[in-house]
């Protein structure tokens, strides 16, 4: 019975196929085709899509970090080296720096902040007539890795006698220096901009525990003038941004973090700002690591320590553009 019943199944199969129409099944078969094809169509465009917004993050982060001046460190390029080693003079010092990387450019920093490709270029010795925090950095644009060195840094105590340091004696002739503007029709002052403006920190800023994005509370350190007119008032309000943050890591790898200032509250109104600095923690590579013993068998290399700016730091930002505002009252 069940030969009986397979033989005629296959009787009916072989009569439909035999019934088909050759038109029927190419128009079938081009319909599977364009399926296929339009299906392909999708995942490719899909893929673009993804690639396009890859390449913007890639671009976008590119750009900060260029904005930022920073540049990742790398263990294959010398640190720089100084001609003086660090401690108290009674002299004014000079000091070479050097490198023995091929091709690497070196940038040094007198204030205290960490050095970045955006910071001096050494082209020649550097003087030091006073107590100076000399910090340096060598740059290796064309190396395999592009990257930096490691931070160098020196203090500098210089205790020469006030004779040895006498400033330039002021020129009886010269003519005193003139306001950098006029009072306009409406009793305004123009502020021009790449004014220094001197700031100090209001508050610790921490690469543990700051993030990308934390506003950074700052204030004016000194009465902010043109000419003799006091345009705003020691004590005002201004803010920056965090726009960089790297944590601690194994290997030694130091924390750092980078900011930038925004704008800066007088009379009333608001003075955009320019300017950013990078702050990096002290590095401790695996060569100077200490190994501490975890059941046994396992060790753990020592992190490099956090970036710190401590309340009170001062940082001098500029005027990023003509502004006219009211003398302070």
């Amino acid at each position: 019975m069940r030969t009986l019943l397979m033989v005629m199944l296959l009787a009916v199969s072989a009569s439909y196929a035999q019934a088909q129409d050759p038109g029927q099944i190419a128009t079938q078969q081009a319909l599977q085709a364009g399926q296929q094809a339009n299906q392909d169509a999708q995942q490719a465009a899909q893929m673009m899509q993804q690639a396009s917004m890859q390449a913007a993050q890639q671009a976008q982060a590119a750009q900060a970090t260029q904005a930022a001046g920073a540049t990742p460190p790398c263990c294959f390029i010398a640190k720089p080296k100084f001609s003086v080693k660090a401690g108290s003079y009674g002299s004014p010092v000079t000091v070479k720096l050097t490198d023995s990387t091929r091709g690497a450019i070196i940038y040094y920093t007198t204030d205290g902040w960490t050095p970045t490709p955006a910071s001096n270029r050494y082209l020649g010795p550097i003087a030091i007539n006073a107590n100076t925090t000399l910090q340096a950095i060598a740059v290796a644009p064309y190396y395999a890795g592009y990257g930096r060195s490691l931070v160098v840094t020196a203090q500098y105590n210089i205790s020469a006698p006030v004779a040895a340091i006498s400033p330039a004696l002021p020129n009886p002739a010269a003519a005193p220096p003139e306001a950098a503007s006029e009072l306009s029709e409406d009793g305004k002052v123009t502020l021009f901009q790449g004014t220094p403006v001197p700031l100090i920190f209001e508050a610790e800023v921490n690469s543990k525990t700051a993030s990308v994005g934390d506003l950074v509370p700052l204030k004016l350190a000194d009465d902010l003038k043109v000419g003799n007119l006091v345009v705003v008032r020691k004590g005002a309000s201004a803010s920056g941004l965090v726009i960089q943050v790297d944590k601690t890591a194994l290997g030694g790898a130091p924390g750092d973090v980078t900011f930038q200032v925004d704008s800066l509250t007088a009379n009333g109104g608001v003075i955009k700002l320019s300017g950013f600095a990078t702050k990096e923690g002290e590095a401790k590579p695996p060569n100077a690591a200490r190994f501490i013993p975890y059941v046994g068998v396992f060790t753990v290399l020592k992190r490099g320590s956090h970036a710190e700016i401590p309340a009170g730091t001062p940082f001098t930002a500029f005027v990023a553009q003509d502004t006219e505002l009211l003398p302070a009252k």
